[in-house]
């Protein structure tokens, strides 16, 4: 088979299907959720409320800068520093709006709207998605796998998907392993395998490996680093950032400006909108894909 191979929704068949999944995992920051509108916007709408007039552009434009150096500096969220994670978000909102000065209550209520549906949307297609694969699939193993904080935790509760994934979440924070290190994937994988003791008297680990999935939007800490692993990676681009869902299927190149800025500049709504309409699967190799939505992504599944 050549790859890159196109699938129209119309033309998936048995012969097309990847394996029955056993274990399928998700990134979580705009993968299970993304926020409503970019998140500077929003930062500002919570400062107009104490009379700072800020530019969202601005901010937007300080973004990475202010993002690296503060993952250079105080790595995995301040944990090996004696800052804890939310003052590392409260160092990251002060340094955005510099040089304008801005008060520690805004800094905290910026803070407690990012912890819920004030900020953040949850895609149709992923409550649809979740239904429909455990009424296929009722034994199949939920989990997550990120590069986050604890504080991830009260936002999942608050969105109404903790009680989906609580048995299998694995946070680069608490586990000093972080994607695409195939190390996080494989531990993740042996500790669901010790829960779940059962699978081995029907398939051997390398057996159970095959029918492991990982779904993000970041092809270097997702899609490769689930492959790096032996599972298969579904690289989930709801904007066509990374270029395989235009019709010359050709990969654009995003260094490290360009993702940080990824991480901000989503407005969910019309990214769904967008998203929703396109129906093809990209297959890159026997263990990568590339979808635009989950309700696609159901028809790789036997």
């Amino acid at each position: 088979m050549t790859y890159p191979k196109r699938i129209p929704l119309n033309a998936w068949s048995d012969a097309l299907k990847a394996a029955k999944p056993l274990i399928i995992t998700f990134d979580a920051y705009n993968t299970l959720y993304a926020t409503k509108l970019p998140v500077m916007e929003q930062y500002c709408i919570v400062g107009h409320k104490y009379g700072i007039k800020a530019n969202p552009l601005t901010l937007t434009k300080n973004f990475p800068h202010v993002f690296k150096k503060l993952k250079e500096n105080y790595p995995q969220y301040g944990k090996f520093s004696n800052i804890g994670p939310e003052e590392w978000w409260s160092s990251l909102i002060k340094n955005v709006f510099a040089p304008i000065e801005i008060p520690d209550e805004m800094v905290s209520e910026i803070l407690l709207r990012f912890e819920g549906f004030d900020s953040y949307f949850v895609y149709p297609d992923l409550i649809s998605f979740l239904k429909n694969v455990k009424a296929r699939y009722p034994n199949i193993i939920l989990g997550i796998i990120s590069n986050t904080d604890p504080i991830f935790y009260k936002l999942l509760k608050n969105i109404g998907l903790y009680e989906t994934f609580a048995d299998n979440i694995y946070l680069s924070y608490e586990l000093d392993l972080a994607k695409p290190d195939k190390a996080i994937f494989e531990y993740a994988f042996n500790d669901i395998i010790d829960k779940r003791p059962d699978l081995l008297k029907v398939y051997s680990k390398e057996e159970i490996c095959q029918h492991c999935f990982h779904i993000g939007d970041e092809l270097k800490n997702d899609l490769e680093g689930a492959e790096g692993a032996g599972w298969t990676g579904i690289l989930l681009d709801r904007n066509d950032k990374y270029g395989y869902l235009s019709e010359s299927l050709d990969k654009t190149v995003r260094d490290e400006y360009k993702l940080s800025l990824d991480k901000i500049d989503n407005h969910s709504i019309k990214t769904w909108e967008t998203s929703s309409k396109q129906t093809d699967t990209i297959q890159l190799n026997k263990k990568k894909y590339v979808v635009s939505n989950l309700e696609v992504l159901e028809e790789l599944f036997p």
